[in-house]
């Protein structure tokens, strides 16, 4: 069940993390004292505890137990406005195939699947300004669309958007190659024709160039939050070249000029 538990939480387990038993009675200790944490206002102390007993036991303590104490985190998480974490976190613990769902316990799974979207919820409600569609423009080949943020309008603009687009395959590529689609900037202003400049992408999670997901990308979204321009692209499915793992895509560019940079990954895999 928490096989991408210990990754996710390694950042938070130090060297000198306390030890654990991992068992029932140390599990709903764990709970217990985070409950009076969160009942004191103290999130950061109940975020602490729970997360220093998954990053031990991850693998080792009883699946429902260990489930209730990552509900009890992503419940943690949201309090002190952690979106990300409790996402990344529900996610794997709401696919079919978890642990979590294989233990048949009701309860738990309505607990989890209830965190999920609460974050989920949570994550795109700071992100609102980021809007979907609008575009004026006939682009007839766009998988999705998006607005232009004001301070990006290309110089003469009278109209323009962002479209995710299919990418260019190249000559040489072979059969089972996968092409990844592309952002580019439209737009009309005193010239008749439709003018287009496509964006560059980079960063440590760059979706619209990592090949195992890239085909599957479906949407985008776009506007200015905090005075920085950004786009989110969404995607989801399994890896283009084949295989098991479910990924749902979801990171966030900062848009300057011609070029993106992905600064936040809100992407889950399930295995």
């Amino acid at each position: 069940m928490m096989s991408g538990l210990m990754v996710l939480l390694g950042g938070a387990a130090h060297a000198e993390a306390p030890k654990h038993e991992c068992s029932k009675a140390e599990t709903r200790k764990t709970r217990a004292a985070a409950e009076k944490a969160v009942q004191a206002k103290d999130y950061k102390k109940a975020v602490s505890l729970l997360e220093s007993f998954l990053a031990a036991c991850s693998g080792i303590a009883d699946r429902v137990e260990s489930g209730w104490v990552a509900s009890d985190l992503a419940a943690a998480y949201e309090k002190t406005g952690q979106f990300l974490e409790c996402q990344r976190l529900m996610g794997p613990m709401s696919h079919p195939r978890s642990g979590v769902q294989e233990t048949g316990n009701e309860k738990l799974i309505k607990a989890i699947e209830y965190n999920f979207i609460r974050c989920g919820k949570a994550l795109d409600a700071q992100y609102a300004a980021l809007k979907r569609g609008g575009c004026g423009l006939m682009v007839g080949d766009a998988i999705a669309t998006a607005p232009v943020p004001e301070a990006l309008m290309p110089e003469g603009a009278k109209t323009a958007c962002l479209a995710l687009v299919p990418g260019t395959r190249a000559k040489e590529a072979a059969d089972d190659d996968v092409t990844c689609p592309k952002l580019a900037l439209f737009w009309k202003g005193a010239k008749p024709t439709r003018e287009r400049q496509d964006l560059t992408s980079s960063g440590d999670h760059d979706a619209l160039t990592d090949e195992s997901e890239c085909c599957n990308l479906s949407e985008i979204s776009a506007g200015t939050v905090a005075g920085r321009n950004l786009v989110r692209v969404y995607g989801h499915g399994s890896p283009c070249g084949g295989g098991t793992a479910d990924t749902a895509s979801d990171v966030f560019y900062e848009w300057k000029g011609t070029t993106l940079r992905s600064t936040i990954d809100a992407s889950v895999t399930y295995h």
